[in-house]
């Protein structure tokens, strides 16, 4: 017995939206790079979580340390940043979103 097709939803994109998303899939079908967004919507923001965290400790440091643990913090961000780029899921294919995408 077959599993039933998951509800489907019917969206209007503008064209210049469509075509960031089309850019920013990578190896995504455009299917699963909209859901995979709109799921990390839903995510708690890691930067504020790092803000409070930091927070403390900046403000016990003096002025020029201050800067340098800011600049040394946004370059790491950078990296992480990087690093979850490369290592983002792979789509299941193309053609198993592709039949059920109404976009």
């Amino acid at each position: 017995m077959s599993l039933p097709d998951p509800p489907s939803f019917h969206l209007r994109l503008s064209p210049e939206l469509k075509a960031k998303l089309l850019a920013a899939k990578g190896r995504n079908s455009l299917n699963k790079e909209i859901l995979e967004r709109l799921d990390r919507t839903f995510d708690p923001d890691p930067a504020l979580r790092l803000a409070e965290i930091l927070r403390p400790v900046l403000a016990s440091l003096a002025e020029e340390d201050r800067a340098k643990m800011l600049d040394l913090t946004a370059s790491a961000v950078d990296i992480l940043a990087k690093a979850s780029m490369r290592k983002r899921p792979r789509a299941r294919s193309d053609e198993d979103d592709s039949s059920r995408s109404e976009i």
